[in-house]
């Protein structure tokens, strides 16, 4: 698999199967977990978990499907999220550093 791309990834806060998984659903496009699982070589009792925590962070998008279908979302999205994370993270940061500034200084 794209060890450069998982590696950047990873810089980015991915996990390894996070970041796994994501690239394997951009060349698969739409896949269940045990496809997800075939192609990316993320051990099975971990690949639900990791979806899930995915979807959560909005990483993937999730079908209704019966078995249900996995999607990642479009990079220039996750670009966009990432992001306004980082910025969100960053100012939060920030404002901390400013008010411990205040109580020591």
């Amino acid at each position: 698999m794209d060890t450069e791309i998982i590696c950047k990834l990873k810089k980015l806060g991915f996990t390894e199967n996070e970041a796994k998984i994501y690239i394997g659903l951009l060349r698969l496009n739409e896949a269940t977990a045990r496809e997800i699982h075939e192609f990316t070589h993320v051990p099975r009792p971990k690949i639900y978990s990791v979806l899930k925590n995915m979807a959560k962070k909005g990483y993937i998008e999730t079908g209704g499907k019966t078995p249900a279908y996995f999607k990642s979302i479009d990079p220039e999205q996750l670009t966009g999220k990432l992001r306004d994370e980082f910025l969100i993270s960053l100012n939060e940061t920030l404002k901390e550093l400013n008010w411990s500034s205040l109580v020591i200084g």
